[in-house]
């Protein structure tokens, strides 16, 4: 018997193994809502604020955390240093963040909020809060809750997955540079 097409044909691991469908893939009908999802609230940001994606979470992850460093950004954001580094210039040169001085580690700068770039996370909140009540408005709480468990389950699956079958990836340097170790050992 055919799923209906609004239907995931979930397989435990007991089941008979199914030929592979796209169309029933539980990692595609995870990814396809988070994609709309974030898309729409990207749009509304850019709209409002002028703010991609990576520039609006920043602004987020500041708003809610306080200062961090690019390294903690990159962490919490699950994204490129590098797209971090570009954004976080980009925020500053626009007056929303500063880099200043760690105060207890000197060798570390941390970003932290402008007056102008709280004003615009306090305008951002107002989006933000607004855009979460419209995608859970039929919602019921009980049902929140678990999609949240069920999240936390398939996140966890999934690292416990990458802990066990996924190569970490060679760190890559530019052609003809060489890593400080080997340069280290050349000496």
């Amino acid at each position: 018997m055919k799923p209906a097409d609004d239907t995931l044909a979930v397989v435990r691991a007991d089941a008979v193994r199914p030929t592979f469908n796209f169309s029933n893939y539980l990692p595609y009908h995870l990814t396809f809502p988070v994609a709309i999802v974030s898309r729409v609230l990207g749009g509304a940001m850019e709209s409002r604020f002028g703010l991609r994606t990576t520039h609006w979470r920043i602004v987020a992850l500041l708003g809610s955390h306080g200062p961090v460093s690019t390294r903690e950004l990159s962490r919490y954001l699950s994204s490129e240093r590098s797209a971090i580094s570009r954004a976080t210039s980009e925020l500053i040169a626009r007056g929303y963040v500063l880099r200043v001085i760690h105060p207890l580690d000197r060798r570390l700068l941390m970003l932290q909020f402008s007056a102008a770039g709280r004003k615009l996370f306090e305008r951002m909140s107002a989006v933000a809060l607004q855009f979460e009540a419209a995608l859970v408005r039929n919602v019921s709480r009980q049902e929140l809750v678990i999609v949240d468990q069920v999240l936390k389950k398939l996140r966890d699956a999934a690292l416990e997955y990458r802990a066990l079958h996924v190569k970490p990836k060679a760190r890559r340097h530019a052609p003809g540079a060489t890593s400080r170790r080997a340069a280290a050992g050349a000496k």
